[in-house]
This record gives C-alpha cells, structure tokens and sequence, in this order.
C-alpha cells in the first residue's frame, strides 16, 4: 500500500474510533459503569451538561436532544460539568462525553475524511486556499469565543450559546478540517514523488 493511502486509513481509523466512542459511552451508560471513559474525555472538553448532547431512552425509543433546555442563560459551575445522567419527561439520558460543539467537530472531521476520496485524490499535495479554512473556522472562534470572553467579566453582558449553533459551527470547521488535515499529513510523512 502506498504511504498516502496509510496516512489516510490511519487518520480515519482515529476519527472512526474517536467518534465511535463518544457514541457508544452514553449507549453503554445505560447498563454499565462508564465513569472512566467520561472521565478520559475530560481532559479534552469541559463536558459542561448544559453545552452537551444526551442520548435519552424509553421504553420504545432511544434518541438525541439536548441535556439540558436551552434558555441562553449561563449556567454557572464544576458540579455541571461531572453530572452524566439527567431525566427529561419521564426518559433517562446520558450525555456524551464530549460538548455538542466537539461532537459537532468530530462527527464532521470524519465526515470530512469519508467524502475526502470522492472530491480529491487521496495522493493531491496541494492544499486548498487556506482563506477557505479561515473562513469555516470563523463562525466557531466567534460563537466559542464570545462565550468565552463574556463568561471571563470582559463583556458588559454574558452571551450564553446553544447547543444548536455549537453543533453546527462544530461541523462546518471540523468538516474543513478534514480537507486540510489528510494532505497536510500526507505532505509531512511521505516522500514527494
């Protein structure tokens, strides 16, 4: 197999695995101890309840929606943060273990990787306009950082995203990311032909 083609089944195997994860820890919560796995995650997101996706269960269904209502009001504090279970209506949730706009993020960098073949030849060095990947990264630097900044005193007002606009700025940069990540990689550790 040629270098480009391993660079890339690696860097979509992780994307694979990664998100696969974060899908199956709220799946598994349902029935087993998954402190551990939340608690790895940790280290990579706030995993804050009221930024973060559940996946809820009845008697009938499994589905996902928010952890928490969006109101746009900050919901200050660290016990927020190591909650994994809420009830809503009745059903059971558990959130991901990662916040919506990481879902977002991950979910479409492998995406982003899946569709990579069918709008580039896996072997293509060039990269794409990087204003391209400026722009796809805009709507998330502003939404995370207005949120940031605001919840830092900085702001006269506390601007509280939702997990609507988190996802969906989360997937617009992750799917960009993709696009520039698998030649970037294929540029640093193969040889140029």
């Amino acid at each position: 197999m040629e270098g480009e083609k391993i660079i890339y089944a690696i860097y979509t195997l992780f994307f694979l695995i990664l998100v696969g994860s974060i899908v199956l820890t709220p799946l598994l919560a349902f029935d087993n101890d998954v402190n551990s796995i939340y608690k790895a995650f940790s280290y990579t997101c706030h995993q804050k309840l009221s930024r973060t996706l559940c996946v809820f269960k009845d008697v009938e269904s499994l589905w996902i929606a928010d952890c928490t209502p969006q109101t746009g009001d900050y919901t200050p504090g660290f016990d927020e943060r190591r909650e994994i279970t809420v009830e809503m209506d009745g059903a059971i949730g558990y959130k991901m273990p990662v916040c919506s706009r990481d879902w977002g993020l991950y979910a479409a960098m492998l995406l982003g990787t899946l569709v990579y073949p069918i709008v580039r030849e896996i072997k293509e060095r060039k990269m794409l306009p990087p204003i391209l990947l400026v722009i796809a990264i805009m709507p998330l630097a502003v939404d995370g950082g207005l949120q940031l900044i605001s919840e830092m005193g900085f702001l006269p007002f506390i601007y509280e995203s939702t997990n609507a606009i988190r996802l969906f700025t989360g997937i617009v940069a992750g799917f960009a990311a993709s696009l520039y990540a698998i030649p970037t990689l294929i540029n640093m550790f193969t040889k140029n032909r």
